[in-house]
């Protein structure tokens, strides 16, 4: 590996632990959460967006807080579940791959608007689940819906990273 990739690998590397280190500082730290809590604000709009989803599948539904209150069961949504943690990872990502602004910031908007579509496509999965098949809940929430949120942040930084490459070799 030629000396100036490996140096790209590890700056990569070095600035996505940074950015991670300052995101999750935002969402965790006392001093900030007492200012602004953005998990609190970021959760809220995800339980009213999934109240609605939720309740086009047919299903009563109401929230309170950061609780969906369905008829046989009450999901929580909180840090983990409410998609925010794959995001910061993929904007994170986002920020530490060498591109323009610009194209880091259409990454972050498109691919936080994506990744939020499925995770509120997989809120209202799991509360159908709950509600239908409750026997089979925890394995879909631990296991499976998790992983599937992992694959596609994945899937959608490398869609990421294709857009940059074709665009850096479309302006050379």
């Amino acid at each position: 590996m030629p000396k100036t990739e490996h140096g790209t690998i590890k700056r990569f590397v070095v600035l996505y632990i940074i950015y991670m280190l300052l995101a999750f500082m935002l969402i965790e730290y006392e001093g900030v959460k007492n200012f602004l809590h953005l998990d609190a604000i970021y959760t809220g709009s995800v339980v009213w967006l999934s109240t609605h989803l939720i309740a086009l599948l047919g299903i009563d539904v109401t929230a309170s807080g950061a609780f969906l209150h369905l008829k046989n069961a009450i999901m929580e949504v909180k840090f983990g579940c409410n998609g925010l943690e794959a995001i910061l990872l993929y904007c994170a990502a986002v920020l530490a791959f060498p591109a323009s602004w610009k194209q880091r910031l259409w990454g972050i908007l498109l691919g936080s608007m994506l990744l939020q579509i499925f995770n509120l496509l997989r809120i209202a999965l799991l509360a159908w689940v709950l509600e239908y098949h409750y026997g089979i809940f925890d394995i879909m929430h631990e296991y499976i819906t998790q992983s599937i949120m992992i694959a596609i942040a994945f899937v959608v930084f490398l869609l990421y990273l294709q857009y940059v490459t074709d665009e850096t070799a479309d302006s050379q």
